[in-house]
């Protein structure tokens, strides 16, 4: 059964990935095209920057696409998978389109750097390319997607589950923004005090050089900043995003009326 709505979520999916990879291929040449024509092929990077942060969007935006198709079908109240499956299948079929995309844009991003520096650039000392700074960027960019996708999808069956609730059927929208702001801004509290951030000290991870450090070509200006990551946030971030899923698949199971 799963595989049946993996198939079917793919192929509701599968036009407007190429559509997305079309839109990426025509920004790239507009950005090429105009990197060109001021013989500063460096010029490039920008319209890259702009597409890997569109990435972000990405995923909540197939989310939703997938959702709203749920909508038209009513599935949620007549299909027999349970409301984890349902939801992980969108999930998946999402995170790939959004890894296909990126996998381009990086390749994208490779080709780019190997035209406009000369074989002699050092971006970092030993002469490498920033593939641990690649993957942080491309790591950040998906946990960022995973964020608002499970967000959205809580809030959706969340607004859903309140048409059981016909006195409150016209203010689902104040309720569903003063739930957001209030969790936001308490976990934004809690963050704050200084226990919390003893806590979260004591497990980081170095990254990058011990030293800032500068290297400059043409236009552009690299500065590589030596610091630390803190892993508790992002263990904790994980397991936050697990409970929305698992919260939104619980209110699906309820058979949510969309």
């Amino acid at each position: 059964m799963f595989k049946g709505l993996l198939k079917k979520d793919f192929l509701l999916m599968k036009t407007y990935m190429w559509v997305w990879l079309g839109a990426v291929a025509v920004i790239y040449a507009a950005g090429a095209a105009f990197a060109s024509y001021h013989d500063q092929f460096h010029l490039i990077f920008p319209f890259l920057m702009m597409l890997y942060m569109g990435h972000v969007v990405m995923l909540p935006t197939a989310a939703w696409i997938l959702l709203k198709a749920e909508e038209k079908g009513q599935y949620w109240l007549h299909g027999t998978a349970g409301g984890e499956k349902l939801l992980l299948s969108k999930m998946l079929i999402s995170f790939l389109v959004m890894m296909t995309s990126l996998f381009v844009t990086n390749v994208l991003m490779l080709i780019s750097m190997m035209i406009s520096m000369p074989a002699d650039f050092a971006l970092f000392e030993n002469g490498e390319f920033p593939v641990f700074e690649g993957v942080l960027l491309n790591g950040g960019i998906t946990l960022g997607g995973c964020y608002f996708t499970l967000w959205g999808l809580f809030l959706w069956a969340f607004f859903h589950s309140l048409t059981k609730y016909p006195a409150l059927k016209k203010i689902r929208w104040v309720i569903i923004i003063a739930l957001y702001l209030i969790i936001q801004t308490v976990i934004a509290r809690i963050t704050e005090w200084k226990m919390v951030q003893s806590f979260f000290n004591q497990w980081t991870i170095q990254v990058g050089l011990p030293e800032s450090n500068i290297w400059e070509y043409d236009a552009m200006r690299f500065t590589i900043t030596g610091g630390e990551i803190q892993v508790w946030p992002i263990v904790l971030g994980a397991i936050y995003l697990l409970v929305l899923f698992l919260a939104t698949g619980w209110l699906l199971d309820r058979k949510v009326e969309v």
